[in-house]
């Protein structure tokens, strides 16, 4: 005899009660991570992922990344990574393409970085992973070169408020990688990167340096163009694009 079904309202509070726990513990792991209590973050994120939640996973992968709240393991930050990964977290598949593009991973894969970061972007929005696959291919990293294609990836990351990848597209319009060269353009991205935070920019290249572009700019493009981008800029800052929030701080910088 086949076994008759669950009404549906069964299921629905079925899914919620195992839901609210798991939802509790990460809540509960993500504020004890910001007052500093790694110990506590730990134990709650613990439950969480042993229930099979992604973001616990995820942020035990990093805790044990980055030796918080015991000594660092890459090995066991991976394998945190991977099982986050497998439920397609965006965090966790951005974090082992990281990893292997700068041989955390206990091997340096550009390939698998790039596959890696791809993943991530499909599962997003994951700024930090569509400004990576956009770097890997205007550089030619575990993908041969193609600065037009980089230029999409790069727009998506930029409008998405990524510093980083805003000012490579400026300098993409500069130079002319991908795109016709467009200083009025450059010096709008290179303004948009200078309103981002200055560390997570010197953390990805030291290089970046918007402040002496929107220098050398300014002495080329017409006043009243340089004035009508400014405008448009205070215009933004009022309503500034969404950033994706972050279950945690950023991760470590990539391979140049």
């Amino acid at each position: 005899m086949r076994r008759a079904s669950l009404p549906v309202i069964c299921i629905v509070t079925l899914l919620l009660t195992v839901a609210g726990p798991v939802l509790a513990q990460y809540e509960e792991g993500q504020q004890a991570f910001d007052s500093g209590d790694y110990g506590k973050a730990q134990a709650a994120w613990q439950k969480g992922a042993e229930a099979g939640d992604a973001r616990c996973q995820y942020s035990l992968g990093y805790m044990a990344q980055f030796g918080l709240g015991a000594a660092a393991d890459t090995g066991a930050a991976r394998s945190w990574y991977e099982k986050a990964a497998a439920a397609k977290n965006a965090d966790a598949l951005y974090a082992l393409g990281l990893m292997f593009e700068t041989g955390q991973a206990g091997e340096k894969d550009l390939t698998k970085a790039f596959d890696y970061y791809r993943q991530a972007a499909a599962a997003g929005p994951q700024p930090d992973a569509e400004y990576a696959v956009g770097r890997m291919l205007l550089r030619g990293r575990g993908v041969p070169r193609n600065a037009r294609e980089s230029i999409v990836w790069l727009k998506k990351a930029a409008q998405h408020n990524n510093p980083s990848a805003q000012y490579m597209l400026a300098a993409s319009y500069e130079a002319g990688w991908g795109v016709p060269v467009d200083e009025a353009q450059a010096y709008y991205w290179y303004r948009r990167a200078d309103l981002g935070d200055p560390v997570e920019l010197e953390e990805q290249d030291v290089a970046f340096a918007p402040k002496i572009a929107i220098a050398a700019l300014r002495k080329v493009l017409p006043a009243d163009e340089i004035a009508e981008i400014d405008a448009r800029i205070a215009r933004e800052k009022k309503t500034p694009p969404a950033k994706p929030a972050k279950p945690l701080p950023a991760l470590t910088k990539p391979a140049n």
